[in-house]
């Protein structure tokens, strides 16, 4: 009976270790689905900063011509409070993004948009669709900022970013969200 107990406390030890062991081998992973961290990389120092939550705001709006002749355009931007970011980066570094997702299966592009921000008054804005009388209409990917990822622990992606000085923000549309109607913007600052 002593040598089971003694067998089972040894395994229990192993299995927590392997644990313990399991959760440190990615250690800048997001705690909750949704989350971001902004990883600055200097040589071998490597600073962690989780991104600032702020909620966006859509808003439309059509040019003075519309209203007049009736030819013009309507444009629609992603409006955030403030004019620059809690979370600033440092100069100088390597950035890499981590994103968490529900899993890492699906190819990040298809709901993961980096997008440059510009500064306006007292808020941050980006121009994510614009529908003109004669042009037709457009997506508004001109902002968009390109990224390279990879997988990264369990169910995260590791976005290699070259930023230049500017206002950015993290978009996730999400498939199997109940809610799209509250847009949740993970923002950063590079100086």
């Amino acid at each position: 009976m002593m040598k089971k107990l003694l067998a089972f406390m040894a395994l229990s030890a192993m299995f927590v270790a392997g644990k313990a062991q399991a959760v440190s081998s990615f250690p800048y992973e997001p705690e909750f689905i949704g989350e971001n961290n902004l990883l600055s990389i200097a040589g071998t120092d490597t600073v962690a900063a989780p991104l600032e939550k702020s909620w966006g705001k859509i808003k439309s709006k059509a040019g003075a011509s519309l209203y007049l002749t009736g030819i013009g355009s309507v444009k629609t931007r992603i409006h955030v409070d403030g004019v620059t970011s809690s979370c600033v980066a440092k100069p100088g570094c390597t950035y890499r993004l981590i994103v968490k997702a529900a899993d890492n299966r699906q190819d990040p592009n298809s709901f993961i948009q980096l997008i440059r921000f510009e500064q306006k008054k007292k808020e941050r804005r980006c121009e994510i669709g614009k529908i003109n009388t004669f042009k037709g209409s457009s997506s508004g990917i001109e902002q968009l900022v390109d990224y390279q990822a990879k997988r990264y622990g369990e169910s995260s992606y590791l976005l290699s970013i070259d930023p230049g000085p500017g206002e950015y923000g993290v978009l996730q549309s999400n498939p199997e969200s109940k809610d799209e109607k509250a847009l949740m913007v993970y923002c950063f600052t590079v100086e």
